[in-house]
Protein backbone atom coordinates (compact mmCIF):
# COMPACT_ATOMS: atom_id res chain seq x y z
CA UNK A 1 0.00 0.00 0.00
CA UNK A 2 2.67 2.50 -0.94
CA UNK A 3 0.20 4.89 -2.57
CA UNK A 4 -1.85 7.00 -0.15
CA UNK A 5 -5.27 8.09 -1.33
CA UNK A 6 -7.08 11.27 -0.43
CA UNK A 7 -8.60 10.95 3.04
CA UNK A 8 -11.96 9.19 3.12
CA UNK A 9 -12.77 10.43 6.64
CA UNK A 10 -15.49 12.81 5.43
CA UNK A 11 -17.29 10.34 3.16
CA UNK A 12 -20.63 8.79 3.99
CA UNK A 13 -20.06 5.59 6.01
CA UNK A 14 -21.53 3.33 3.30
CA UNK A 15 -19.25 4.80 0.62
CA UNK A 16 -16.19 4.72 2.87
CA UNK A 17 -16.83 1.11 3.83
CA UNK A 18 -17.12 0.07 0.18
CA UNK A 19 -13.63 1.46 -0.44
CA UNK A 20 -12.25 -0.28 2.63
CA UNK A 21 -13.89 -3.52 1.49
CA UNK A 22 -12.25 -3.19 -1.92
CA UNK A 23 -8.81 -2.95 -0.32
CA UNK A 24 -9.42 -6.01 1.85
CA UNK A 25 -10.67 -8.03 -1.13
CA UNK A 26 -7.79 -7.02 -3.40
CA UNK A 27 -5.10 -7.77 -0.82
CA UNK A 28 -6.67 -10.80 0.86
CA UNK A 29 -5.74 -9.55 4.33
CA UNK A 30 -4.79 -6.18 5.81
CA UNK A 31 -3.84 -4.58 9.10
CA UNK A 32 -5.60 -1.56 10.58
CA UNK A 33 -2.36 0.42 10.41
CA UNK A 34 -2.04 -0.24 6.67
CA UNK A 35 -5.57 0.99 6.04
CA UNK A 36 -4.96 4.06 8.23
CA UNK A 37 -1.90 4.98 6.16
CA UNK A 38 -3.54 4.18 2.84
CA UNK A 39 -6.69 6.22 3.43
CA UNK A 40 -5.27 8.86 5.78
CA UNK A 41 -7.94 8.25 8.43
CA UNK A 42 -7.96 7.45 12.12
CA UNK A 43 -7.64 3.98 13.58
CA UNK A 44 -11.04 4.38 15.24
CA UNK A 45 -12.68 4.99 11.86
CA UNK A 46 -11.03 1.96 10.27
CA UNK A 47 -11.89 -0.33 13.19
CA UNK A 48 -15.49 0.84 13.11
CA UNK A 49 -15.70 0.23 9.37
CA UNK A 50 -14.16 -3.23 9.63
CA UNK A 51 -16.56 -4.12 12.45
CA UNK A 52 -19.53 -3.04 10.30
CA UNK A 53 -18.26 -5.06 7.34
CA UNK A 54 -17.74 -8.11 9.58
CA UNK A 55 -21.28 -7.79 10.95
CA UNK A 56 -22.55 -7.93 7.35
CA UNK A 57 -20.42 -11.05 6.79
CA UNK A 58 -18.33 -9.28 4.13
CA UNK A 59 -14.94 -9.67 5.86
CA UNK A 60 -13.42 -11.77 8.64
CA UNK A 61 -12.04 -9.73 11.54
CA UNK A 62 -8.57 -10.75 12.69
CA UNK A 63 -6.32 -9.48 15.45
CA UNK A 64 -5.36 -6.00 14.29
CA UNK A 65 -7.03 -6.21 10.89
CA UNK A 66 -9.30 -8.21 8.58
CA UNK A 67 -9.31 -10.95 5.94
CA UNK A 68 -11.37 -11.24 2.77
CA UNK A 69 -14.08 -13.86 2.64
CA UNK A 70 -13.38 -16.20 -0.26
CA UNK A 71 -16.60 -16.33 -2.23
CA UNK A 72 -17.57 -18.98 -4.76
CA UNK A 73 -16.72 -18.31 -8.40
CA UNK A 74 -20.49 -18.53 -9.04
CA UNK A 75 -21.30 -15.80 -6.49
CA UNK A 76 -23.09 -12.85 -8.07
CA UNK A 77 -24.15 -9.54 -6.51
CA UNK A 78 -27.68 -8.52 -7.45
CA UNK A 79 -28.27 -5.57 -9.77
CA UNK A 80 -29.35 -3.04 -7.14
CA UNK A 81 -26.26 -3.70 -5.02
CA UNK A 82 -24.05 -3.39 -8.08
CA UNK A 83 -25.55 -0.02 -8.95
CA UNK A 84 -24.74 1.34 -5.47
CA UNK A 85 -21.11 0.18 -5.46
CA UNK A 86 -18.26 2.40 -6.76
CA UNK A 87 -20.67 4.83 -8.47
CA UNK A 88 -18.14 7.64 -8.87
CA UNK A 89 -15.58 5.25 -10.37
CA UNK A 90 -18.14 3.85 -12.82
CA UNK A 91 -19.10 7.32 -14.00
CA UNK A 92 -15.47 8.21 -14.64
CA UNK A 93 -15.00 4.94 -16.51
CA UNK A 94 -18.09 5.65 -18.62
CA UNK A 95 -16.88 9.15 -19.46
CA UNK A 96 -13.61 7.73 -20.78
CA UNK A 97 -15.22 4.82 -22.64
CA UNK A 98 -17.69 6.90 -24.69
CA UNK A 99 -14.78 8.74 -26.32
CA UNK A 100 -14.20 5.61 -28.40
CA UNK A 101 -17.75 5.73 -29.83
CA UNK A 102 -18.45 7.92 -32.86
CA UNK A 103 -21.79 9.39 -33.87
CA UNK A 104 -23.53 7.17 -36.41
CA UNK A 105 -22.01 3.91 -35.17
CA UNK A 106 -23.75 0.67 -34.27
CA UNK A 107 -23.03 -0.34 -30.67
CA UNK A 108 -23.82 -3.33 -28.46
CA UNK A 109 -24.15 -2.40 -24.80
CA UNK A 110 -23.69 -5.34 -22.45
CA UNK A 111 -25.84 -5.51 -19.33
CA UNK A 112 -24.50 -4.07 -16.09
CA UNK A 113 -24.26 -1.08 -13.80
CA UNK A 114 -21.17 0.33 -15.54
CA UNK A 115 -22.63 -0.01 -19.03
CA UNK A 116 -25.75 1.72 -17.68
CA UNK A 117 -23.55 4.75 -16.94
CA UNK A 118 -22.11 4.48 -20.46
CA UNK A 119 -25.63 4.46 -21.91
CA UNK A 120 -26.54 7.60 -19.99
CA UNK A 121 -23.73 9.47 -21.72
CA UNK A 122 -24.40 7.97 -25.15
CA UNK A 123 -28.03 9.13 -24.84
CA UNK A 124 -26.93 12.62 -25.92
CA UNK A 125 -25.20 11.44 -29.09
CA UNK A 126 -26.65 11.48 -32.61
CA UNK A 127 -27.68 8.74 -35.04
CA UNK A 128 -26.46 5.79 -33.02
CA UNK A 129 -27.96 2.33 -33.20
CA UNK A 130 -27.76 0.76 -29.74
CA UNK A 131 -28.39 -2.93 -29.16
CA UNK A 132 -28.73 -4.21 -25.59
CA UNK A 133 -30.05 -7.07 -23.48
CA UNK A 134 -30.30 -4.80 -20.43
CA UNK A 135 -33.87 -3.69 -19.71
CA UNK A 136 -32.72 -0.86 -17.43
CA UNK A 137 -30.72 0.62 -20.30
CA UNK A 138 -33.57 0.20 -22.77
CA UNK A 139 -36.35 1.40 -20.49
CA UNK A 140 -34.97 3.97 -18.07
CA UNK A 141 -32.85 6.27 -20.22
CA UNK A 142 -34.25 9.07 -22.41
CA UNK A 143 -32.24 8.74 -25.63
CA UNK A 144 -31.92 11.40 -28.32
CA UNK A 145 -34.69 10.93 -30.94
CA UNK A 146 -32.06 10.20 -33.58
CA UNK A 147 -30.89 7.10 -31.66
CA UNK A 148 -32.39 3.71 -32.47
CA UNK A 149 -32.56 1.37 -29.47
CA UNK A 150 -32.95 -2.35 -30.16
CA UNK A 151 -33.63 -4.93 -27.44
CA UNK A 152 -32.32 -8.40 -28.19
CA UNK A 153 -35.27 -10.37 -26.84
CA UNK A 154 -34.82 -13.41 -24.64
CA UNK A 155 -35.67 -14.73 -21.19
CA UNK A 156 -35.56 -12.36 -18.23
CA UNK A 157 -33.10 -13.14 -15.43
CA UNK A 158 -35.15 -12.17 -12.41
CA UNK A 159 -33.32 -9.67 -10.19
CA UNK A 160 -30.79 -8.72 -12.87
CA UNK A 161 -32.94 -7.02 -15.56
CA UNK A 162 -31.02 -8.98 -18.18
CA UNK A 163 -32.25 -11.00 -21.14
CA UNK A 164 -30.53 -14.33 -21.85
CA UNK A 165 -31.22 -17.66 -23.55
CA UNK A 166 -31.59 -19.05 -27.09
CA UNK A 167 -33.52 -16.05 -28.46
CA UNK A 168 -30.82 -13.65 -27.28
CA UNK A 169 -28.08 -15.84 -28.71
CA UNK A 170 -29.82 -16.20 -32.09
CA UNK A 171 -30.22 -12.44 -32.34
CA UNK A 172 -26.55 -11.76 -31.59
CA UNK A 173 -25.32 -14.40 -34.04
CA UNK A 174 -27.04 -12.49 -36.81
CA UNK A 175 -25.71 -8.98 -36.26
CA UNK A 176 -22.43 -7.21 -36.93
CA UNK A 177 -21.68 -3.92 -35.18
CA UNK A 178 -18.94 -1.32 -35.02
CA UNK A 179 -18.44 -1.51 -31.28
CA UNK A 180 -19.25 -3.67 -28.24
CA UNK A 181 -18.97 -2.21 -24.76
CA UNK A 182 -18.51 -5.18 -22.46
CA UNK A 183 -18.83 -5.60 -18.69
CA UNK A 184 -17.40 -8.39 -16.51
CA UNK A 185 -17.76 -10.08 -13.14
CA UNK A 186 -14.05 -10.85 -13.01
CA UNK A 187 -10.86 -10.12 -14.97
CA UNK A 188 -7.69 -12.15 -14.59
CA UNK A 189 -4.64 -11.69 -16.84
CA UNK A 190 -4.19 -15.45 -17.33
CA UNK A 191 -7.81 -16.66 -17.30
CA UNK A 192 -9.21 -13.63 -19.10
CA UNK A 193 -12.69 -12.15 -18.66
CA UNK A 194 -15.19 -14.33 -16.83
CA UNK A 195 -18.74 -14.31 -15.52
CA UNK A 196 -20.57 -15.97 -12.64
CA UNK A 197 -23.08 -17.73 -14.93
CA UNK A 198 -22.86 -19.75 -18.13
CA UNK A 199 -26.08 -18.10 -19.38
CA UNK A 200 -24.49 -14.65 -19.44
CA UNK A 201 -21.00 -15.75 -20.48
CA UNK A 202 -22.32 -17.22 -23.73
CA UNK A 203 -24.15 -13.96 -24.46
CA UNK A 204 -21.00 -11.95 -23.83
CA UNK A 205 -18.97 -14.23 -26.12
CA UNK A 206 -21.39 -13.49 -28.97
CA UNK A 207 -21.24 -9.77 -28.24
CA UNK A 208 -17.46 -9.89 -28.60
CA UNK A 209 -17.64 -11.87 -31.83
CA UNK A 210 -20.18 -9.46 -33.33
CA UNK A 211 -18.02 -6.34 -32.99
CA UNK A 212 -15.21 -4.74 -34.92
CA UNK A 213 -13.98 -3.06 -31.74
CA UNK A 214 -14.42 -4.20 -28.11
CA UNK A 215 -14.07 -1.98 -25.04
CA UNK A 216 -14.16 -3.54 -21.59
CA UNK A 217 -15.49 -1.33 -18.80
CA UNK A 218 -14.90 -2.61 -15.26
CA UNK A 219 -13.98 -1.01 -11.95
CA UNK A 220 -10.73 -2.07 -10.29
CA UNK A 221 -12.46 -4.39 -7.79
CA UNK A 222 -13.13 -6.85 -10.65
CA UNK A 223 -9.46 -7.43 -11.45
CA UNK A 224 -7.26 -10.25 -10.19
CA UNK A 225 -10.31 -12.50 -9.83
CA UNK A 226 -11.84 -15.45 -11.67
CA UNK A 227 -15.52 -16.25 -12.00
CA UNK A 228 -17.12 -19.56 -13.02
CA UNK A 229 -17.49 -19.20 -16.79
CA UNK A 230 -14.79 -17.84 -19.08
CA UNK A 231 -15.91 -15.29 -21.67
CA UNK A 232 -12.72 -14.64 -23.62
CA UNK A 233 -9.01 -13.94 -23.39
CA UNK A 234 -7.87 -10.37 -22.92
CA UNK A 235 -6.43 -10.28 -26.44
CA UNK A 236 -10.02 -10.25 -27.73
CA UNK A 237 -10.45 -6.81 -26.16
CA UNK A 238 -9.11 -3.67 -27.82
CA UNK A 239 -9.34 -1.31 -24.83
CA UNK A 240 -9.74 -1.81 -21.08
CA UNK A 241 -11.16 1.17 -19.19
CA UNK A 242 -10.98 1.04 -15.40
CA UNK A 243 -10.24 3.32 -12.44
CA UNK A 244 -6.92 4.35 -10.97
CA UNK A 245 -7.21 2.00 -7.98
CA UNK A 246 -6.03 -0.83 -10.27
CA UNK A 247 -2.94 -2.40 -8.75
CA UNK A 248 0.46 -2.00 -10.39
CA UNK A 249 0.65 -5.77 -10.90
CA UNK A 250 -2.65 -5.84 -12.80
CA UNK A 251 -1.64 -2.82 -14.87
CA UNK A 252 1.58 -4.55 -15.88
CA UNK A 253 -0.23 -7.79 -16.76
CA UNK A 254 -2.75 -5.97 -18.96
CA UNK A 255 -0.04 -4.13 -20.83
CA UNK A 256 1.85 -7.39 -21.34
CA UNK A 257 -1.31 -8.78 -22.94
CA UNK A 258 -0.96 -5.98 -25.52
CA UNK A 259 -4.22 -4.44 -24.35
CA UNK A 260 -4.69 -0.69 -24.44
CA UNK A 261 -5.32 0.46 -20.86
CA UNK A 262 -7.15 3.63 -19.85
CA UNK A 263 -7.15 4.59 -16.16
CA UNK A 264 -9.68 7.14 -14.88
Amino acid sequence: MARTLKSIEGLLPAVRQLRVLREVEERGSVQVRELMDHFAVSGATIRRDLDCLAERDLVLRTHGGAMARRTSTSFETNYEEKRKAFTAEKRRIASAAVRFVLDGETVILDSGSTTFEVARLLAERKNLTLITNDLFIAGQIAFDPSITVIVTGGTLREGFNTLVGPLTETFLRNVRVDHTILSADAVDPAFGISNATFAESSIKQLMVEAAGHVTLVADASKFGKRALARVCALDKVDVVVTDDALSDANQKALLQAATKLVLT
